[in-house]
């Protein structure tokens, strides 16, 4: 039976990384005549970049695993996503009083466990339309399972959330005013810490795209199949892109790009532009695959992944080309 090869890559990741052995790089396609960058994650994919093609530099380096929940800052928006890098999902209880979920409604979680879908739209995420619900979450922090805490959203106008929040068991919960960032496209929370956490993101007027962790459903597995992926998001403030798997990159001129149909869904890029040989453990890029961006200034550029190992041969460090139309 085959397996489907990203799947095998991701169970390698997880299951086996402490007794991985070293990747072996391929010969790359030639570089053209645009900026070439690098970026290192670390080889479990330990940090994200978040990249200005317009001014051809890394603008700020996070570590993936820092925060929890990230809320939206936009006076009108309301949405609230999880860290799908570290395997969290949420569990609508369908009950409106704190003290009364605990332990005993954790039966039927496997079955309910949802994560956010990749697209990036609140109503495709775990936590979802929340407003006038009043209902109590319960979320699991990462894939096992073992570490859970419940949340409900008490409060939310153009400036703060005011959410309450404890262990599983606990009756009593702590009540947290998230101030909204405007700044930033979100504003994150960590559980461990009962707090909001800076310097996860840039100004959202700085940055294009962002090399990182996410989750994501694999639809042709029966049933459908959650896993955390290494890829390439969409900023939300503003920005779309095409994937183009027919023109090539070095035919892409700007009359091209002004005439495809662009998307404002994050993983337009995603994390597919590299396959996995599960028989000689090589990453290996699709050639035939590149990218138009239309930035928040309304700057085109076009995008080709070159290479995922760094130049001794780990990787996780994401290598692509971009010029601008």
């Amino acid at each position: 039976m085959k397996i489907n090869f990203y799947l095998a890559c991701l169970s390698l990741l997880f299951l086996f990384s402490s007794c991985e052995k070293k990747d072996k790089p391929i010969t790359l396609p030639a570089k053209g005549d645009g900026t070439v960058m690098q970026l290192d994650m670390g080889e479990n994919y330990e940090y994200q970049y978040y990249v200005s093609l317009q001014e051809q530099k890394i603008v700020h380096i996070s570590r993936t695993d820092n925060w929890d929940l990230a809320f939206q800052s936009d006076d009108n928006q309301h949405g609230i996503f999880l860290n799908g890098g570290k395997g969290m999902a949420a569990y609508a209880t369908s009950k409106t009083d704190f003290a009364q979920v605990n332990d005993s409604d954790t039966s039927e979680m496997e079955k309910r466990w949802k994560i956010d879908q990749a697209c990036g739209l609140q109503d495709s995420s775990a936590i979802g339309n929340w407003k006038n619900k009043n209902e109590v979450f319960i979320i699991r922090l990462d894939k096992s399972g073992k570490k859970l805490r419940k949340i409900k959203i008490t409060y939310e106008d153009a400036y703060q959330y005011i959410i309450s929040v404890g262990d599983i068991n606990t009756t009593i919960p702590a009540s947290i005013t998230v101030l909204k960032n405007k700044d930033q496209n979100f504003t994150y929370f960590s559980f461990s810490f009962l707090t909001t956490v800076e310097d996860v993101e840039p100004r959202k007027d700085l940055w294009d795209i962002k090399a990182t962790l996410y989750s994501y459903t694999f639809y042709d597995q029966n049933p459908p199949l959650p896993y955390v992926v290494n890829g390439f998001l969409l900023n939300p403030n503003n920005t779309q892109a095409y994937k183009d798997s027919l023109t090539g990159y070095i035919n892409i001129k700007k009359d091209f790009a002004t005439s495809v149909p662009l998307s404002s869904i994050q993983d337009v890029i995603g994390f597919d532009w590299k396959n996995y040989n599960i028989d000689n453990n090589i990453y290996t890029v699709v050639p035939t695959y590149s990218y138009i961006i239309k930035t928040r200034s309304n700057a085109y550029f076009k995008l080709r992944f070159l290479d995922f190992y760094s130049a001794s041969g780990v990787k996780g460090s994401p290598k692509y080309e971009f010029q601008p139309l």
